[in-house]
């Protein structure tokens, strides 16, 4: 297949699995907000001034580390129950533009969550058109990050019933651990290196730097909390995740 045929195949897969799922099911839009806004909600009533920014970037790289939560759940129904992953790697279709067509699809689902918080963060901070393009350039790090980490659990699943516990302690400890939804300092000095043990406090750090909001420092080991290192630690973790999500992914059942 040429690459012009394999950018169509991409394309539709996206536009069935993503586009054309939410257009069949609205309730779906609910879904994907009730979450991020329900921690939220929390955050505002506790602490509404202080937390409440760091709370809505959180949203964001939420409803961003949460396409992987998607991307396995939706790839492991459709190996295991529908045995279409098998069909389609035996086609003439590349097992990586499977793979992209699916987690482009799982972007599509969060599109309109991402815009929310976005809307909600440039009311609460001045965001400048250089501040929103660096978010969308964060989002798209984890994005890629937690579908190749996402697709990659989905292959090793040998039945339905492992997808709820597992995709809930690892997506769970990615996006609700880790100081996504709350600033770095909440974290006791001597333990705040291990933040960043978690790919997610990464992109948490990166993000709150466009936005303007304070970065913490890590007394311990300043290098932490420096830009180079956030920035080559994010897309060389984003490299890796890819890199493992094309190798040890399992493409054929044993």
């Amino acid at each position: 297949m040429s690459w012009k045929t394999q950018a169509n195949a991409i394309w539709r897969i996206c536009y069935f699995y993503g586009f054309l799922a939410l257009r069949r099911a609205p309730l779906l839009f609910i879904a994907i907000f009730l979450t991020p806004l329900s921690f939220l909600f929390f955050l505002y009533v506790v602490a509404p001034h202080s937390a409440l920014p760091f709370g809505v970037v959180g949203g964001i790289l939420f409803s961003a580390l949460f396409t992987g939560n998607g991307m396995m759940n939706d790839c492991a129904y459709l190996r295991l129950e529908r045995q279409l992953q098998q069909v389609f790697i035996t086609s003439p279709l590349r097992p990586m533009s499977w793979v992209l067509g699916m987690a482009l699809g799982e972007l599509a689902w969060t599109i309109p969550a991402l815009a929310l918080f976005i809307f909600v963060l440039s009311l609460i901070v001045s965001l400048s058109p250089i501040a929103v393009l660096g978010l969308i350039g964060v989002v798209l790090l984890t994005w890629l990050l937690a579908t190749s980490l996402g697709f990659l659990i989905s292959t090793f699943f040998r039945q339905l019933r492992e997808i709820w516990p597992i995709g809930t302690v690892v997506f769970t400890s990615l996006s609700v651990l880790p100081p996504i939804f709350y600033s770095l300092a909440a974290v006791p000095e001597r333990v705040r290196w291990a933040a960043f043990l978690a790919p997610s406090t990464f992109a948490s750090q990166l993000a709150d730097r466009v936005a303007g909001l304070p970065v913490t420092a890590v007394p311990a080991i300043p290098a932490l909390s420096s830009v180079p290192f956030e920035v080559i630690g994010m897309v060389a973790l984003t490299i890796l995740f890819t890199l493992m999500a094309m190798r040890l992914a399992r493409w054929r059942e044993p």
